[in-house]
């Protein structure tokens, strides 16, 4: 979600909560339409190129080599006592460890670490693996997802069949996620009882 969007919807919330302090619906249902015009023809321009730098920002290197670039956190207004907790959340401790981190226009922080800091992966060690596809949920909190038996080519007999043979009797009750993997296998997690 953009700035102005953010903005958009706590002033549309405000415009909307009218009605309660002053009994006046009229104004706050045509404040609230023209806000929700305003907010989607500000969407739909900042789609087109030249405006897209005026109304979001761009994305911003603000960690390069392993170097914080104070002058594009000013120019973000963001403090490092900010910074430091966007890296945590992505798992680093250390701004050594970072090679480039890119400050997004939705807030949100991409870190780029080392290259010797980086997790081993199986083509590092030159090992070969098997596809892993999308895990897809047939069952969730106990409802069927018929839409996704279907995209799966199978029917709720082959489903209720994989449930027995794990000593499951009642689903709705039961299970509370059950997600068919590439390889064919029925994943399932109970519900807490």
């Amino acid at each position: 979600m953009t700035s102005y969007e953010m903005a958009g919807i706590i002033l549309l919330s405000t415009v909307a909560a009218e009605p309660l302090v002053t009994k006046v619906t009229t104004k706050a249902i045509w404040g609230t339409g023209l806000l929700v015009f305003l907010i989607i023809v500000v969407s739909r321009l900042s789609l087109v190129k030249k405006l897209t730098p005026i109304l979001e920002h761009t994305p911003t290197v603000v960690i390069q080599n392993g170097q914080i670039d104070m002058n594009a956190l000013k120019h973000n207004t963001l403090s490092l006592n900010q910074l430091m907790g966007l890296l945590r959340q992505k798992g680093y401790d250390k701004v050594s460890d970072v090679e480039f981190a890119i400050f997004e226009p939705q807030g949100n922080i991409s870190a780029f670490p080392r290259s010797q800091k980086r997790p081993v992966q199986p083509s590092d060690l030159n090992i070969a693996t098997k596809y892993e596809g999308l895990t897809i949920p047939l069952i969730m909190d106990g409802e069927i997802m018929r839409k996704n038996l279907k995209h799966v080519n199978l029917d709720e007999t082959w489903l209720m069949q994989e449930i027995q043979k794990q000593g499951i009797t009642d689903y709705k009750n039961q299970v509370g996620l059950a997600q068919l993997d590439t390889q064919g296998n029925l994943l399932i997690s109970k519900k807490a009882t």
